[in-house]
């Protein structure tokens, strides 16, 4: 009898694996199309994983709405075991930022508090685009209207991270009336620096988009 309800008990924990254990949704893109919309419901402690291939320097933009406040997304870099380069507990509902590199971007979709603990379905959908044009400048022949910003904000990124100017990439340049925009990628960052300046060179700040622990 013992034998048996060990067995049983096995079988039951086996089926509960199997359930839980949903593989990641590919998210892709219709023909000729850069953004993509997704739904579905996301429960207890199951996590919801959205796989989308992208290229380094491509801007990827991903928003979430939800039948509940306690729903949150994280984007996680090719090769992650768990960090990510987005929190959306800490940061909100809206991801938009230059990609650090090339391959598989994983959008995990999860609960908290006591939307997790009641083990209820919440709802939710998910909008994400990532344009198929991309404006490297990094190239060794700057814009010459943005060169002194880029030139300028490397040399802050440097300066913040210890390493030479010239082991770094600029991944995308953007002007704007608040100044000069530049993403910046520093080696083994799982996400970019973005920094501020004006046509002269006068840096206004520069920081990480990722999390402060994965510098």
């Amino acid at each position: 009898m013992k034998k048996l309800l060990v067995c049983l008990l096995a079988g039951a924990l086996l089926t509960v694996t199997v359930i839980t254990a949903e593989a990641a949704k590919q998210i892709a893109f219709g023909k000729g199309k850069s953004f993509a919309s997704v739904s579905g419901k996301v429960q207890g402690s199951n996590d919801v994983d959205y796989v989308l291939r992208a290229s380094a320097g491509q801007t990827m933009t991903v928003d979430l709405k939800a039948s509940k406040s306690a729903a949150y997304f994280n984007v996680l870099p090719p090769g992650s075991t768990g960090e990510a380069i987005f929190v959306g507990s800490s940061e909100g509902n809206h991801f938009k930022a230059a990609l650090p590199g090339d391959g598989d971007y994983t959008i995990r979709v999860y609960l908290m508090g006591g939307a997790k603990d009641s083990d209820k379905p919440v709802t939710y959908t998910l909008k994400v685009s990532v344009p198929n044009t991309t404006k490297p400048v990094s190239t060794g022949k700057a814009n010459s209207e943005t060169a002194v910003a880029e030139k300028a904000c490397l040399a802050a990124v440097a300066k913040k991270v210890g390493v030479s100017a010239s082991k770094l990439k600029v991944l995308d340049v953007k002007s704007a009336e608040a100044g000069i925009g530049v993403n910046i990628q520093v080696p083994d960052a799982i996400a970019p620096w973005s920094c501020l300046s004006d046509k002269k060179g006068h840096v206004q700040g520069a920081s990480f988009t990722g999390s402060e622990g994965d510098r």
